[in-house]
């Protein structure tokens, strides 16, 4: 027996939907039967295991935890909604490390980890391995001892920082180096005025000027010319 029916709007992944649930529905129930987005997994529905983490408004939420009706008006993110992520090329670097590090083996845990894992990379983008067990505390693994999955999401830590730092140097230098030559040229390649020592206007002393150096003979005649007093004189007297 159906009982009275609320209608909600909620945006998931992207797309906004408008649904006509019971307030008894459970979000995860909502997400997996009304928009058919399996990859939310129902463990426990009682908040333990984790498994059915979504991100709502940007927190992470245990949807089995949460009436559908509640999630009026928010954003949620699914593990379906992560490879349109403007980080994601084909898959988020958070799946691409579960699957480079083998971070899953049964992979019912894994939506939830993934999901938990970009809640602590978002506040926190280089997370040790301390930081990371805290985070995904909350999330129950029966298979992997946790180890791969700490892994994996360090292995998403590096992807991201390495994928930030080419967007940045790619974004910037749109000013050119002084090396490449501006407006005004270097005073080695020859401005408007020409060095001293290639000759300008005047040209210098030792070349001849003017005046003739007194060696060289000027108006003043030299007295190597004259004949000595007492060499010759008229030799009649």
């Amino acid at each position: 027996m159906t009982g009275p029916t609320k209608e909600v709007t909620v945006t998931v992944n992207g797309t906004e939907y408008d649904l006509e649930v019971e307030p008894r529905k459970l979000l995860v129930h909502a997400i997996r039967e009304d928009l058919d987005l399996t990859g939310t997994h129902i463990g426990c529905d009682t908040g333990n295991c984790g498994a059915c983490t979504v991100m709502v408004d940007g927190e992470p939420i245990k949807s089995c935890m949460m009436f559908a009706a509640q999630a009026d008006g928010s954003e949620v993110l699914t593990v379906e909604g992560f490879e349109d992520l403007p980080e994601a090329d084909g898959l988020h670097p958070l799946q691409e490390g579960f699957r480079e590090e083998h971070g899953l083996q049964c992979g019912y845990c894994t939506p939830g980890m993934i999901v938990a894992g970009k809640s602590l990379l978002d506040e926190n983008p280089d997370p040790d391995e301390t930081e990371i067990r805290e985070a995904i505390s909350g999330n129950l693994c029966r298979c992997t001892g946790y180890q791969n999955i700490v892994r994996s999401i360090e292995y998403a830590a590096d992807e991201l920082a390495a994928s930030q730092e080419q967007e940045a140097v790619a974004d910037g230098g749109g000013e050119e180096p002084v090396t490449d030559g501006g407006g005004e040229e270097p005073v080695t390649d020859g401005g408007s005025e020409e060095p001293v020592t290639d000759g300008g206007g005047e040209e210098p002393v030792t070349d001849g000027g003017g005046e003739e150096p007194v060696t060289d003979g000027g108006s003043e005649e030299s007295t190597v010319g004259d004949e000595p007093e007492g060499c010759g004189g008229d030799p009649d007297e």
